[in-house]
């Protein structure tokens, strides 16, 4: 798999948030900073907003049958568009079957192992999942028949991960998450001014907290991406 590196943000990005007076001193802190805020995100939220696979050069993943008329998959933004083969659409989803047969009336043989492409066969799920800003986390069959039970015997290829959508200021990363991963930035390199613990400091009348905990705002934003894709949902 060859997934994209989009940066959920910069250090310019985080520096002008910081302080736009910020010398270059702490460069290389902030940059590695960052890597780990987007890591953090990234684990926290459970999926990666990056793409795997190109329309020319698409990415392959296997899946096992469940017997069921829907196949859970990983997020998918779209199919291959075939080439070179037909009738299209086609070379997007391949089912890897074997053939069993009566042997004598009496034991059922296994015959030979073969592969049938059902690109045209498909359809993705949830509806509208484009239009609303989403990946496909399911497959159908048009036909109405079930994905045969079985192990890894469907190969899906295509882009998988998150869509890239208008307004994105990085391309396939939301705008509050490349917020909230300057945030988490900020707030990292901020620990070092307490030495990594809790202090309330007193400014006049004002009375600070500094927690070693995430704030809350990009708390909120994890939360938000956290409970948006589950392979099993039915809408």
């Amino acid at each position: 798999m060859t997934w994209t590196t989009q940066p959920y943000t910069t250090l310019s990005d985080v520096k002008l948030l910081l302080d736009p007076t910020l010398g270059t001193t702490d460069d290389a802190f902030i940059s590695t900073l960052i890597l780990d805020a987007q890591a953090d995100l990234d684990s926290e939220i459970g999926y990666s907003f990056q793409q795997d696979g190109t329309a020319s050069s698409p990415a392959s993943r296997l899946y096992d049958g469940t017997g069921n008329s829907e196949l859970p998959i990983d997020d998918l933004i779209s199919l291959y568009g075939g080439g070179g083969c037909s009738p299209t659409p086609c070379g997007a989803v391949i089912e890897t079957y074997t053939v069993t047969y009566l042997q004598n009336g009496v034991n059922w043989v296994l015959g030979a192992t073969t592969t049938r492409d059902i690109t045209a066969d498909i359809q993705l799920r949830p509806n509208n999942y484009a239009s609303r800003g989403e990946p496909a986390t399911k497959l159908i069959r048009t036909s109405g028949w079930h994905f045969a039970e079985g192990l890894q015997n469907y190969q899906v290829l295509g882009i998988f991960g998150q869509p890239i959508l208008p307004g994105q200021v990085y391309p396939g990363v939301p705008n509050d998450l490349s917020r909230a991963c300057a945030r988490l930035a900020i707030h990292y390199y901020k620990m070092r001014d307490t030495a990594y613990a809790d202090m309330v400091q007193e400014q006049g009348n004002v009375r600070i907290h500094y927690t070693k905990d995430w704030p809350a705002d990009v708390k909120r934003i994890v939360n938000k991406y956290q409970h948006t894709r589950f392979l099993t949902r039915t809408r």
